[in-house]
């Protein structure tokens, strides 16, 4: 290969940069000099060639000068170097050749140049983003950062040994976008112009910002989800009353009382004419039998037991019958009284439009999910949330209320569940749609992307990185088990048996007026 950029005019230039700037893997260059330049010191040759490499962030290169007759000389460059400077251009000797080779020419062809930065920095493009990444800017005479993936960098750093400058991008633009006309605003034009060198922050891998950026690869994944708010679609505890048998259940009790009532008072009526009705009815005849059925059902003792076997067997099952029904429904009934019921929530996006709901959503998860018929045929609304943290938008549902969905990646309904002690009260829809690769990027054709690729799947391979994620992010959130406590029932959750009370005392009050009229006219 002829030398780029070699000073004289006479010679052909060469210009990988310019040929290979939007590649994202790098390149290995190995330079023969033939017939060098001598109005050029060697040293100062050597060292214009490797600059030009080190300038367009080209670092797997070599170079083989021949000094004298049969000795070739091996030449790279090293940007951190123990007690040197920063990303400079060390130019060191790392082999040579005199009819043998000094060193094995397969281990030092091309040297590893980022096992140790020398806590030299990189310019890191941060934001508040949690839960994937918090940023404390240096308000209180220094900066940190948090959440999963900031706890991922700072375990970079280490292993590679480089500090962090941390920058915001402008204007609060954040990840930033591609234009129509073709700028780029927020962390993708830092990095573009090489202003930043890593960026991260639930960056999703796509290709449209693989066209200017280098991602690394993929290191988490999530999903968009709707996440419907729960706590306002309760039972009234009047509503609950009824809750604890289906409705097959009830429709059996209604017809056992109606069969039981007809009978009592078929035998009753019958009872001094018959001696079936008399044996069935037992002695002492019962003076209130239609009361008695339903006293013994509730569980109140009768007064007198029949002394005829066939009337204490009918006795006796009735009051097992009405012994286990009542226990089922007083247990289930308690356990209701203490929790939270909630009606069934929407099971897909299409119950959510056929019962009249919107979706709440920020411009960027709009921009991910408008690909979807339902939403790109404007067959349900969306209110858009114009707020940079994509958690604003379940926060809005709770205060705006009625049938509203909120729409972004699933950790962000788990930060806000987290952080606002609303454990339980959103219903993910199961629908899962439009996964989310989560990468961190870097400028175009960076000389980083291959060690911080090993390093991360290392990482992901050693389980570390979701256990940062499961450190931060707690599924627990969604169980509505884990949402009930054991707080004493409040006058709210007993209204229902109050409402039910008086029902039956008005009733009671007609009846008794009923018969007062019934024995006036008669």
């Amino acid at each position: 290969m002829d030398s780029p950029r070699l000073p004289s005019p006479s010679r052909i230039e060469l210009d990988p940069a310019l040929l290979t700037k939007n590649f994202d893997d790098p390149e290995k260059y190995l330079i023969l000099l033939i017939g060098p330049d001598t109005t050029l010191m060697p040293n100062l040759l050597i060292s214009t060639i490797l600059s030009y490499f080190w300038r367009n962030y080209l670092i797997h290169v070599s170079l083989l000068y021949e000094s004298k007759p049969n000795y070739v000389e091996v030449y790279t460059y090293f940007p951190f170097l123990e007690n040197s400077a920063c990303k400079a251009n060390n130019v060191r000797v790392i082999n040579a050749y005199n009819g043998t080779w000094q060193k094995p020419l397969e281990a030092t062809i091309f040297p590893k140049k980022l096992i140790n930065m020398q806590n030299c920095s990189l310019t890191v493009a941060v934001w508040d983003a949690p839960p994937y990444l918090s940023y404390y800017p240096n308000r209180s005479g220094y900066e940190r950062l948090g959440s999963f993936e900031g706890d991922m960098l700072v375990e970079l750093a280490k292993k590679l040994n480089f500090s962090m400058e941390l920058v915001e991008p402008p204007n609060k633009e954040l990840r930033g976008q591609r234009l129509a006309n073709g700028t780029l605003t927020g962390a993708m034009r830092l990095l573009h112009d090489r202003i930043a060198d890593i960026s991260l922050g639930c960056f999703r891998y796509t290709v449209q910002r693989c066209e200017v950026l280098t991602g690394a690869l993929p290191y988490y994944q999530t999903w968009q989800i709707f996440g419907v708010k729960l706590a306002g679609h309760t039972y009234s505890s009047l509503e609950i009353f009824a809750f604890p048998f289906d409705l097959e259940t009830w429709f059996c009790l209604l017809i056992s009382f109606q069969l039981i009532f007809l009978l009592a008072y078929a035998i009753n009526s019958r009872c001094d004419h018959s001696t079936l009705a008399h044996i069935i009815v037992g002695y002492p005849r019962p003076r209130s039998p239609l009361t008695n059925t339903l006293s013994l059902f509730l569980g109140i003792p009768i007064e007198q037991t029949p002394r005829t076997n066939f009337a204490r067997f009918v006795l006796i099952m009735w009051v097992i019958y009405g012994y286990v029904m009542r226990n089922a429904y007083q247990s289930f009934l308690y356990q209701l009284l203490q929790t939270d019921l909630y009606r069934t929530p929407p099971q897909n996006i299409f119950e959510l439009i056929e019962k009249g709901y919107s979706l709440i959503m920020t411009e960027n998860t709009l921009e991910t999910v408008s690909a979807a018929p339902l939403i790109q045929n404007g067959r349900i609304a969306v209110i858009i949330n114009n707020n940079t943290y994509e958690w604003k938008s379940y926060e809005m549902v709770e205060e705006l209320g009625g049938n509203l969905a909120a729409v972004s990646p699933k950790d962000y309904l788990t930060f806000y569940m987290m952080v606002k002690h609303k454990r339980g009260a959103f219903y993910v829809l199961p629908d899962r749609f439009f996964p989310q690769h989560i990468t961190m990027y870097f400028s175009k054709h960076s000389y980083l992307i291959v060690r911080f690729n090993e390093l991360l799947m290392r990482l992901r391979s050693q389980g570390l990185i979701d256990y940062w994620a499961e450190k931060h992010l707690d599924l627990s959130y969604y169980d509505l088990v884990a949402a009930v406590n054991d707080d004493a029932l409040a006058m709210n959750d007993l209204w229902g048996v109050f409402a039910i009370y008086l029902g039956m005392v008005s009733l009671a009050v007609l009846v008794f007026f009923a018969e007062l009229l019934w024995h006036s006219l008669t």
